[in-house]
């Protein structure tokens, strides 16, 4: 089925109105703050669980520890079924033969020489992009080429989340004026609230949805923001909890004809169903209904 959702994706004729242009120089494209120089390491694997049907993704992955003592820098390539990042540092640390402890759980306390130290506030801790998690690392489900940094620094509790630069690009669509905002299933006082840009646009340009959805959740699968946005406009709807979409509003797959409903994230199709695809706060995701070209 996977297989499926990645042909699906990847050939459907997407188009997206240029809202915001990738930043470049006269060498190319600018270089974003949290894009550290990756260094030689290089791991490759598999991780548990991996089939003939699961992708492959490289993450670009760097581990600083006390004194700016660097474990780790390179890439770590990974065949996996679910892409959590606890299965990129823990291959990394295994290949350089590090101490480690709390990765599998999601709250690391040792890499190396270094453990956490509650009497001075030291811990290790990560971002993502430049961005902090608002999961463990085995809860937070990186993408293809993400920049993974770890530090073992002292942190302060009250000090705000770090706003990074935003990579951009053809793909941020100029968002209209639709607005929802509500609670996903479980959500409690501990969940984020995550804001993303959603359009939905059927045959013959037909746009359903254009705007934002801002929910509250504790998992921030993309199926949850688009049931959010079809309820709200009160379109039918068929297959957004399994993954595979069959219907949105009046137009349903038709396999006569090779036309289907498809997503991307960020102009980056997905490998995933939609009710498997972690959001981030900003994200863009974009569906269409269109023709599917093998």
């Amino acid at each position: 089925m996977k297989k499926g959702f990645k042909w699906l994706f990847m050939s459907l004729a997407l188009v997206a109105l240029a809202g915001c242009k990738t930043p470049t120089s006269e060498e190319g494209p600018k270089k974003l703050d949290w894009q550290f120089d990756v260094g030689d390491d290089v791991v490759t694997g598999e991780s548990a669980g991996a089939s003939d049907w699961s992708p492959t993704y490289k993450v670009n992955l760097k581990i600083v520890g006390g004194e700016e003592t660097v474990l780790f820098n390179g890439t770590v390539t990974l065949k996996s079924p679910t892409m959590m990042g606890s299965e990129f540092l823990k291959a990394a640390v295994t290949e350089k033969g590090l101490a480690q402890e709390g990765i599998d759980m999601g709250f690391v306390t040792t890499l190396g020489d270094y453990t956490n130290n509650a009497e001075d506030n030291i811990y290790w801790s990560f971002t993502v992009n430049g961005a902090s998690s608002d999961w463990g690392v085995n809860q937070y489900q990186v993408r293809n080429n993400d920049y993974m940094l770890w530090t073992y620094a002292v942190v302060d509790w009250n000090a705000p989340k770090p706003v990074p630069e935003r990579e951009t690009g053809d793909w941020c669509f100029e968002v209209g004026e639709d607005e929802v905002t509500g609670e996903s299933a479980g959500a409690s006082d501990w969940s984020p609230t995550y804001k993303v840009n959603l359009k939905v646009v059927g045959g013959g340009d037909d746009v359903l949805f254009n705007g934002t959805v801002t929910l509250k959740s504790p998992t921030m699968m993309g199926s949850e923001f688009l049931k959010a946005a079809v309820t709200e406009k009160g379109l039918a709807q068929e297959g957004i909890d399994i993954g595979f979409v069959t219907t949105l509003g009046d137009y349903t797959n038709n396999a006569e004809d090779n036309i289907y409903w498809g997503f991307t994230v960020n102009g980056v199709s997905s490998d995933w169903g939609v009710n498997q695809y972690q959001m981030r706060d900003g994200d863009y995701m974009l569906w269409t209904y269109a023709e599917l070209v093998f």
